[in-house]
Formats: C-alpha cells, structure tokens, sequence
C-alpha cells in the first residue's frame, strides 16, 4: 500500500497516524543482567506459549497468584519493548523470554534485566514458544521458536539466543505466521496466515491466490515433515482471457490463531478464516482436524451459513465485510469436563460460540450466541477454562447504542448455558477520548477464582470466575519508568492472554494494537515483591 511513497512520505503518514514522532533505536541490552546466566530448564506449569499449554486452555491452577491475591497486586516493574511490543510473553523458571519490533529478548523474571537480545532484521515476530530439546544423558536443551512475516520458522536456543536452524515454510509473498508454533513430542506446528484481505479491496489488485495451512517441523532439525492447506483446491483464473485485472480462487482460509494439540487422539485443530472470492470451497469457516503424525485431514466442519441466511445476517450487522463476518475468530479450546468427558470449544466472529464432540468428527454439539457479531467480533482470539466454565470474550467493537462493545460471558462447556454474564465496562482511556473504546479484543486468562481481561481502553479487569462480579480494575494505558532506561507507554490490551505463572501477572499494553500502540510491558505481583 505504500508503493510508490518515499521514506520521508512513510514517515509523515506514520506521524500522522499515530501522532507521535519515532523514538530513536535503543540498546535492548541497556540493562544487561551481570553475572552468569545459568541454564534454562522447562518445569511443570512454565507459561510456555501463547495458549498457555496444549488444548488452549489459558488456566493456571498453581500459578502463584489466585483470587485471594488479586486485591494486593502491585506493579513489580515494567520493561519498556525495545521498538513496538509484539506479543505476550512466554515463561521458563526465572526467565522471561518476548518478542517486540526489533527484537526476540530474554529477561531476568525477578528483575527486568536483560540476558541476551536476538535482532529480528525487520521481519515481523509476534509471539514464541518454548520447548525442550532431549539430550541423551542431559537434562536437555530449552528451545524458543517463533514464526514471521516471510512465512518462516525460527529456532533458538533459549540460553544464549544462537539461531540452531531457521526454515521457510511458505513463498507466497503475502503469506504470514501471526501466531506461536504449537510444539508437541519433538515437532513444531507453525500456522499459516496471510494478508491478501485488505487487496481485494482494491480493484486494480490480480487477486487471489494465498492459502492458509499448517506446516510440522522437525524440533531438532527444522526439516519441513509436511504441510497442508486449508484449501486443497489450488488458485486458478477465474476471469476471462481479456479481462482485467486477472481474479483467481479459490483463496483464503488463514489460520491466525495458536493450534490445539489433541495428543490423545493423535490430533491437532486449525480455525480459518473467510474465503476471499465467495466461492465457497471447503476450508474456510471452518475446525479442521490433522493427524499429528501424517498431516493427512481427518475431519472438518464448516459454520459458514446458507447464501439466504449470509444475505439476512450481513444486512443486520452494519459496518463489515460479509466475508469476514463468519470467519471463526478464536482458536480451539479442549475443555476436559467433571466425568473426563471432552468438548472443543470456538468461537466465531458472528457472536457464536460452537461445543463440537471430538469423538464425533467435531459433530455439533451445542451453540450459543453471545455477541452481535462483526469485523473485530463476535468473539476474538481466543477463550479461557476452568473445567467447570468457559470464559467468553465480547468484542462488538462496532456496536451501536443501546449495545455497547465488550462484555464477559461464562459458559456450561457442557451445554453451551450461559452461567453469568457482565455488560462491556464504559471506557475509560487515559490517553484520551479519541480512539477510546472498551472492546475486549484479546483472549482471557483464568486462575482459581478469577479471570482476567485485556481492553481496548488500555484497563486489565480482574472478574470472579463464580459470578462475574468485577474484583479489581488496573489502568494499564499510562507511562511508567522502565527497569531498561527507557519509558514505557500503554495501549491498548488487545489479540493476547494476560500471562499468569510463577506467582506474577504480565501484562503486554500496547501490543496487537489497532487504534493506540504501545511498548509496555508490565509485571505485577502480590504486594509487588
């Protein structure tokens, strides 16, 4: 889209848009940590990816921190994202390990200080994930991986940050990796995005011809085991010989959400998103369930309506793109009921929320409408479980009065029964009124007790998990002094889970941003030591 424009043209629009000018390049190893770094060892209850752990469940039964010590939360210390934050981060032990615009850094969990810091060379990193490598005889060899914008796959290790192997995945240049690999016995499952919506907006694009998939990596090695797209049908032309510009489809399908790791029944779970050309192939709108050793698609179900039903619902939902409105926009969650029984649950930018029986080929099980629905939500990114109830996030970004944006609904993941529900908060920005909404766009996190929320106002909200009653509000949207010399502004809480392990709360403000960025990442503990 800037095609054309000069450097100095880029900047003025970037001022112009956000209205500040670009702070200079920093020294992410400003505040190095002194002495020695010893060995990073993954244990038990280790926030490990973006999901929290494999069936995205986003819970921590023994992090540390539980509703009884929500009200004595204090700020512990805040680190200022070298660039622009990224994603949330990921926890091994001591250490903390982020992503921002310039680089994949390593911290000192107790103090903010730095252990090494990884240049990214201007690809764009998101969030990383943390494994261990076995090691015959050793304890073995923590590995961090990530994906970027060139559809490549990336593994470091985790104690020195030295690049072990680094692998591209997909060559359509509008191909993304947007979430965290998933990483389960020895292989990384990287999904694959992309970002050829916005073209097809503009008529004088030749679209459309990316796909979104799922690609296994070998954890040791980086070799490519085998990928899979969502759309089996390759692009083809779809216009005549003389027409311009050229359309081509069927395209589409990005999984921009983490991966569910069924290891009990040999499975992993991708959600798309819409199909660029309406012409419905199957694929998008969709749960499609992998085998995790061959790749080969063992089921799928589709939630895009009927031509009729589309027509009805695209009318009463102002302001969207009919395409995207039925994309699902949450990652699957494995939600293990009281008797051991299993439901997958998602979420769906119309407002749905689907319980599928994963015994059953992902047979429909329950659905609850808990949203209007639209471009940013229904509901986004991703849900939370406790077992007992499924936390639901209300975006509605776009609704209109007497409906506002946000909201918390808690779920019978075993019936789809609303347990509770809270009303989106009225925002309350500390930047402002401009660009101040309350949207909970970002996926919760439970704890015994509690859940918490990220909003587009900057606010993180603490609720009880047993009847949505607000326990504590914190402001996340201003500035604070940073442990690395720098200052750390707020945003928006937006698209990740807050992080909870290892008796702190870790807060990523300003990261996923759509309306107010930021760089802030801020560390709360039980009476803040």
């Amino acid at each position: 889209m800037a095609q054309g424009l000069s450097d100095a043209q880029i900047l003025s629009l970037v001022v112009y848009l956000t209205g500040r000018e670009p702070e200079q390049p920093r020294d992410p190893l400003a505040n190095a940590c002194a002495g020695p770094t010893a060995a990073v060892l993954l244990v038990a209850g280790d926030w490990t990816s973006t999901h929290g752990d494999e069936s995205n469940s986003r819970y921590r039964g023994d992090a540390g921190v539980d509703a009884a010590g929500i009200s004595s939360l204090r700020l512990k210390w805040s680190f200022a994202y070298p660039g622009r934050a990224a994603g949330p981060v990921t926890l091994a032990g001591d250490k903390v390990f982020l992503a921002s615009s310039s680089h994949v850094v390593s911290l000192d969990a107790a103090s903010g200080c730095t252990r090494w810091a990884h240049p990214v060379d201007g690809r764009i990193v998101r969030s990383v994930s943390l494994a261990t490598l076995p090691v015959p005889g050793a304890p073995g060899r923590a590995v961090l991986v990530f994906g970027d914008d060139s559809s490549t796959v990336t593994a470091l290790d985790a104690g020195t940050g030295e690049v072990l192997w680094r692998t591209r995945v997909e060559e359509h240049v509008l191909s993304r990796i947007t979430a965290a690999p998933s990483i389960h016995d020895g292989r990384v499952f990287a999904p694959i995005s992309g970002i050829e919506d916005p073209l097809t907006h503009d008529p004088a694009y030749e679209c459309c011809t990316s796909r979104g998939g799922v690609a296994a990596l070998d954890l040791a090695t980086g070799k490519l085991l085998w990928k899979q797209y969502h759309i089996v049908e390759e692009p083809t032309l779809r216009t005549g010989a003389n027409e311009t510009p050229r359309r081509f489809g069927p395209a589409g399908a990005s999984t921009y959400t983490p991966l569910a790791i069924d290891a009990k029944r040999g499975l992993l779970y991708a959600t798309t998103a819409e199909e660029y050309g309406l012409l419905d192939p199957r694929g998008p709108y969709s749960v499609i369930a992998y085998e995790l050793g061959s790749g080969a698609r063992k089921w799928q179900q589709q939630f895009l309506p009927d031509a009729s039903a589309r027509e009805l619902a695209c009318t009463a939902a102002a302001h969207t793109d009919c395409r995207n409105l039925f994309s699902m926009g949450t990652s699957v969650t494995i939600v293990t009921l009281a008797g051991g029984k299993q439901v997958l649950a998602v979420g769906q930018k119309w407002g749905f929320v689907y319980g599928l029986d994963p015994d059953r080929n992902g047979e429909e099980l329950w659905r609850a409408r808990v949203a209007q629905g639209g471009d940013l939500g229904g509901v986004m990114y991703g849900m939370a479980t406790d077992g007992s109830a499924l936390y639901v996030p209300v975006s509605d970004d776009d609704a209109m009065p007497p409906h506002r944006p946000g909201g918390l609904a808690a779920l019978d993941p075993a019936s789809g029964a609303v347990l509770w529900r809270v009303a989106g908060p009225d925002p309350q920005c500390s930047w402002g009124a401009q660009a101040c909404k309350a949207a909970f766009v970002a996926a919760p996190t439970a704890v015994p007790g509690a859940v918490f929320t990220g909003a587009w106002d900057g606010h993180l909200r603490i609720y009880s998990s047993s009847d949505g009653r607000l326990m504590r509000d914190i402001d996340t949207g201003g500035e604070f002094e940073a442990v690395n010399g720098m200052t750390a502004r707020g945003g928006q809480v937006s698209g990740y889970p807050v992080v909870v392990g290892n008796g702190a709360v870790y807060v990523t403000s300003g990261a996923s941003s759509v309306l107010h960025p930021g760089n802030a990442l801020l560390v709360y503990t039980p009476g803040g030591k």
